[in-house]
């Protein structure tokens, strides 16, 4: 038994990966035998024997590493970014942001469009305001100031257009830009410590 840090383990699982993969490409379990063969069966035994034997060291110190790393990123806790995860949730976090970061370009690009309508509404319907109250001017030089007001707020009022924003979008994506942005700017450090320091036994 001995321990070593995650940092240690996840080299050696990169290099384990690798040598399993040689092992599996180099490795000849079966062949044919003529009998002009100048094969030698035991040789071919041994070698396939040790083969596989090799394989099966090379996968056993793979998975009792990995698995000491499971349990060690299920239980280590880690602060990033002002939140506590355990290990294991500031990695899948890592990848789960991207679901937040599509989210946050949708609201984005929703908020804008609908407030570049609402200025175009707003701006269409004084333009279509502003030629009805000419055109009462024209046909009546007495007409009153407040005639004037009235029909203009009368228009104004029927012709309206709100913005609906139950979420509040403009807070919100200021929210999740800064909680989205602190988070990768921290977790693969906060991680790399952590993993540095954090001791597995094998």
């Amino acid at each position: 038994m001995t321990s070593i840090s995650i940092t240690q383990a996840l080299a050696e699982i990169k290099l384990l990966r690798r040598r399993i993969e040689t092992c599996l490409s180099d490795a000849s379990f079966t062949t044919l035998k003529t009998k002009k063969s100048l094969l030698d069966a035991e040789r071919f035994a041994t070698q396939a024997r040790a083969s596989h034997q090799s394989y099966t060291d090379l996968l056993s110190r793979y998975n009792r590493l990995k698995s000491a790393i499971v349990i060690s990123n299920a239980t280590t806790r880690v602060t990033v970014a002002g939140k506590e995860y355990t290990v294991a949730e500031a990695v899948e976090r890592k990848r789960s942001i991207e679901f937040d970061k599509q989210l946050l370009e949708v609201m984005k690009s929703q908020h804008v469009s609908v407030q570049r309508e609402y200025t175009d509404h707003t701006a269409t319907e004084q333009l279509r305001v502003e030629r009805l109250i000419s055109n009462e001017l024209g046909k009546d030089s007495k007409t009153s100031v407040d005639t004037v007001k009235a029909l203009s707020e009368t228009f104004l009022a029927e012709n309206k257009a709100e913005i609906l924003d139950p979420l509040k979008l403009a807070d919100r994506i200021r929210t999740m830009t800064t909680e989205i942005e602190d988070f990768e700017t921290t977790v693969d450090w906060v991680l790399s410590e952590t993993n540095g320091r954090t001791l597995i036994t094998i």
